[in-house]
Parts: C-alpha cells; structure tokens; sequence
C-alpha cells in the first residue's frame, strides 16, 4: 500500500487542519479512503495495481494456512489494519502482519482496528512506496519493541526479503527468489513458498536486450 506524503497532499496555499487520534480513528470508520495519521495529519493510501491486491491476498492467505497448522495462538491481520507507532503521534498501515491473539490496543473505544503489538510486518513493494517501505517507514518500525521480523515482498518479481532483529539490533536474514523457492520466516517457525505467495501473478514481459552493432 502507498502513503501519498503530507507534502505530496498539502494544497497549495493552505494549511493542514490538524486532527486528534480520537478524531482520526472515528473518521476512518466510515471513510472511503484509508489514511496513515501523522501528528495531526491524515495521509491518504493511494490505491494498487491487480497483481499487487492479489499478492496481497496470496499473502494473507498463506499466513493464515500457516498459522492453523502451526496451532500458534496469534492472529493475521490485513492491509486495513493500522499499527501505533510507540512513543510517538503517528500510525501507519502495513501490507499483513501478525500478532499476539487478542492483543490490547492503546485506544479499546476505536471503531477501527490499532495494533500496538506486531510480531512481523509484511509489506509489498511498489514503484512508488518502494523507498518509503526501505527507508523512513521501516525506521518507524524499528522503534516497535515486539517487532521481531520485517519482510518485504517484490510486486516485479517472486522475491522476499526478510529483516530479523537479535540482541535488539536489525540483519538483513535473506533474501529468497523464484517461483520454486521458499521464504524461512524465523519468527513463525515457518517457510513459505513464493509460488503461493505469487499464484497467478502477471510480472509482464522483460525488457528485451537490444544488441549494440560494432562499427568496422
């Protein structure tokens, strides 16, 4: 899912009004448009492309099947889910993640859903949110002190990277690619096949290699 930024939704000439939580969290209920809240502000998340919703879907599907049969007592949760950033006035909205079951959030009265306990993230990568996921959102994620690992899915190719966290500092775990491959997500105890993951996904064409012609 893409986060238009607050500049990006500024109005030229004007100021933002600005929200509280409470404010924010009743007017997501009957929103049309889901937003990220940012000290004030609302973002609006922008909407995907087919194979991104189906990978999506793929995904959240798998992470459930995978949790039964583990018989983990946890819960998964999709892309309307939004997550407390601690410590700070902010909440964002991943992909999928998962979670103690029943876990509490800061604000029981909510008419939407706020998770303040993740276990892993996923996010699926696009053209647009791709650096935002990497970069300022992941830094957000970080400061989560249940998180445990962070995966990010290509919506191009059949490639996740996942991102685990030891002694409270962050790794690069691996990185898997290809229809046939298989994702070892550590914190569920658990690996994943890409070709679940990316069942009926359309990647395109690749771009054709041109041939350079050598002047004699």
């Amino acid at each position: 899912m893409t986060a238009i930024t607050a500049q990006e939704n500024k109005p030229a000439g004007k100021k933002h009004k600005r929200y509280s939580i409470e404010e924010y969290l009743a007017m997501e209920e009957n929103s049309l448009v889901n937003h990220e809240y940012d000290n004030g502000i609302l973002i609006p998340m922008a909407g995907g492309t087919n194979e991104h919703s189906k990978i999506k879907a793929s995904l959240v599907m798998v992470l459930g099947i995978a949790v039964r049969q583990l018989e983990k007592n946890w819960d998964v949760y999709n892309s309307d889910i939004r997550i407390l950033i601690p410590g700070t006035k902010k909440m964002v909205m991943p992909d999928a993640a998962i979670s103690l079951a029943d876990s509490e959030t800061s604000y029981p009265g909510s008419p939407v859903g706020v998770l303040v306990n993740p276990i892993l993230i996923f996010e699926v990568l696009s053209n647009d949110s791709e650096s935002y996921d990497r970069g300022e959102k992941f830094a957000r994620y970080r400061t989560i002190p249940s998180l445990a690992e962070y995966v990010l899915v290509s919506q191009t190719e059949p490639r996740v990277e996942t991102f685990v966290k030891e002694n409270g500092k962050w790794y690069i775990h691996e990185a898997a690619s290809g229809m046939e491959a298989e994702v070892n997500l550590v914190s569920l105890g658990v690996k994943i096949a890409l070709g679940d993951i990316y069942r009926n996904v359309n990647f395109g064409p690749k771009p054709s290699k041109q041939t350079r012609r050598v002047k004699k």
